[in-house]
């Protein structure tokens, strides 16, 4: 501890020895906080000793008593997360009050009106959670969001305008911030950038509870994503987790302007999905009556994330994948609606237990998806973006069915791996086709895109013969080394990129794979090309639970969602904003992972 600055306030009754041994007394003498953090060009916010009183300072740095204040507007853009495409920031800020805060909706369509307002509860929330929910400070400075959207259409898909376009003027006292965007979700977007230039306004050194908000006094924003899908697959069949993390984990995804909630909900490990339609797929194949996703509580979600800018897409992985949940037909008379399941040894029927796939050569197993289907069409909003699995069929299971054997003879199939390419590929026609009906009769726009992961089928010498590029985008996992996802462009059709080998967040904590930190994860450059709709990253929950959700994804998939908003060029890591998105979680309730120690975060670009 030697060489430190007194902290805060010495003992109020300090004493001195004078050469006769008498004690008199001193004047207490108090000190500020021992550092203060200055904005300095080009390298962000440092830390440094507090100046004595009777020393001079030559440093023309701008001067912050806190890290989360100096964070706010030093730099380009600040402590913005993901970085726009421009932006111009005020070092000024002003103090105010959440009930000095107003929304003005007067500029917005009457069918965009409700939602937007939602929009405005999540935002008012986080400037809330800035101080833990509790703004004690009072600041009577009014602080008016303008908000402008163009259309009235509330879908959210590929195709829908993200941009904005975002102003903060003060003048007199009063604050106005506008916001314009052409759809509901540009705006949202703008609203969240709106929360990012605010921050907490409360000492570091003091016992003092009191905390207040700080925003910048003027700000120009002008920001549009580049790539359409950003998105995070979250896998909770293996390993089930809890709605109330789920909801948590798409706060994240907002706060990050990811738009894709990609929901691996089931596997052949279990199927905690409700069908109101088919009630067995839970009764056999849910861990327990606790961990069950009830249609109440999935409609709930679609719409909790749809507030927040995110599209959920539900993920109903076959023909593979599929085994307990769908092991109990001929209880009822229906035969095998799949195969295999749980058999043992699994080494050659799956990629990892308990194995199953589905059951072509069974008429009544397509009535059931039909179901299935039904009931997932009904929640998801329209138009539906419906993931089909498709990935990871091995032959050897069907290949152990006597009634698959005998299906492939009468349909003229060789028992070789091109016939049951062939087995597959009829599958997904006719999966395809009972989706199509389905949304159909449910008043939706038929022949709506669906997506697929790569896999023997997508293979580029085949997939041409079985898959329309024009119904099918896929998302291709293989590892970077891999042509297949150039190639799949080249041949025109439409790819999301999850490269396993540096964007699956499972990899390095099981068996010989490399672990990928954020570094890593950014650096990762995707083609511009019109046919790369994006990517995502991977959370894949075979040794992941609920317990260490928060530490897997985040910081690492909000170093993606920069990457798959703004595909920054590769420079040098943008370290001092992620320490402030990550300390924005963290005040909205998530838990991250460190990314560095407390001396690397008190003196930004100092551990590169």
């Amino acid at each position: 501890m030697a060489g430190w600055v007194l902290p805060l306030v010495l003992a109020a009754h300090l004493v001195h020895c004078n050469d006769e041994n008498t004690v008199k007394d001193v004047t207490p003498i108090i000190y500020e906080p021992s550092w203060v953090y200055k904005c300095v060009t080009n390298e962000g916010c440092q830390r440094s000793n507090r100046p004595h009183p009777s020393s001079s300072s030559n440093s023309s740095a701008p001067v912050f008593e806190s890290l989360d204040h100096c964070r706010l507007v030093c730099g380009r853009f600040g402590g913005l997360w993901p970085r726009p495409v421009s932006a111009t920031l005020s070092m000024q800020t002003v103090s105010f009050h959440p009930n000095y805060l107003r929304y003005d909706l007067h500029e917005v369509p009457a069918e965009a009106r409700a939602m937007l307002a939602k929009m405005t509860q999540v935002t008012s929330a986080n400037l809330l959670a800035e101080c833990g929910r509790n703004v004690t400070k009072i600041s009577t400075t009014p602080v008016v969001v303008y908000l402008t959207v163009k259309s009235p259409d509330l879908s959210l898909t590929w195709d829908t305008d993200e941009e904005y376009v975002l102003d903060v003027q003060t003048k007199d006292g009063n604050v106005a911030v506008r916001i314009i965007g052409e759809t509901i979700y540009g705006v949202r977007h703008g609203l969240e950038s709106f929360s990012q230039l605010v921050a907490a306004d409360k000492p570091e050194f003091s016992d003092e509870k009191e905390c207040g908000l700080r925003m910048v006094t003027g700000a120009k924003i002008r920001d549009r994503p580049v790539y359409k899908h950003r998105g995070l697959v979250l896998d909770t069949s293996r390993n089930f987790i809890p709605m109330k993390d789920i909801k948590r984990t798409i706060d994240g995804l907002a706060a990050t302007k990811m738009n894709v909630f990609h929901w691996h909900v089931t596997d052949s490990h279990s199927f905690p999905l409700e069908s109101t339609r088919v009630p067995q797929f839970t009764r056999y194949g849910a861990y327990s009556s606790s961990e069950i996703y009830s249609a109440k509580e999935v409609r709930d979600l679609v719409e909790y994330a749809q507030i927040r800018g995110v599209r959920v897409v539900i993920e109903i992985d076959a023909p593979a994948h599929a085994g307990n949940g769908w092991q109990w037909g001929n209880d009822y008379g229906y035969g095998d609606l799949a195969v295999c399941v749980n058999s043992q040894p699994w080494r050659n029927l799956c990629i990892q237990p308990p194995c199953g796939q589905l059951n072509p050569a069974n008429e009544v197993m397509y009535k059931v998806l039909r179901n299935l289907y039904r009931d997932i069409a009904e929640v998801l909003p329209k138009p539906a973006l419906f993931h089909m699995g498709g990935d990871e069929v091995f032959f050897g299971c069907w290949n152990s069915s006597q009634d698959i054997q005998s299906y492939m003879a009468n349909k003229g199939f060789s028992l070789d791996q091109e016939g049951f390419i062939r087995l597959w590929a009829e599958f997904h026609a006719k999966s395809l086709q009972i989706w199509d009906e389905e949304l159909v009769a449910e008043g939706a726009v038929g022949n709506q895109p669906v997506m697929l992961w790569s896999s023997e089928l997508t293979q580029a010498h085949r997939i041409q013969k079985y898959l329309n590029k024009d119904r099918y985008v896929i998302e291709v996992w293989e590892p970077l080394s891999s042509p297949l996802l150039t190639q799949l462009l080249k041949m025109g059709y439409r790819v999301v990129s999850v490269p396993k080998d540096i964007w699956y967040l499972d990899h390095g904590f099981w068996g010989t794979t490399r672990f990928s930190n954020w570094r890593r994860m950014y650096s990762h450059i995707l083609p511009r090309d019109p046919g790369v709709l994006g990517g995502e990253v991977a959370m894949w929950s075979e040794y992941m639970d609920a317990q260490v959700l928060d530490t897997r994804v985040w910081p690492r998939a909000a170093a993606v969602g920069e990457r798959l908003w703004s595909d920054p060029p590769a420079a040098r890591a943008p370290d001092a904003r992620l320490h402030a998105q990550r300390a924005r979680l963290v005040a909205r309730g998530l838990a991250p992972d460190a990314i560095s120690p407390g001396w690397c975060q008190q003196h930004d670009g100092k551990c590169l």
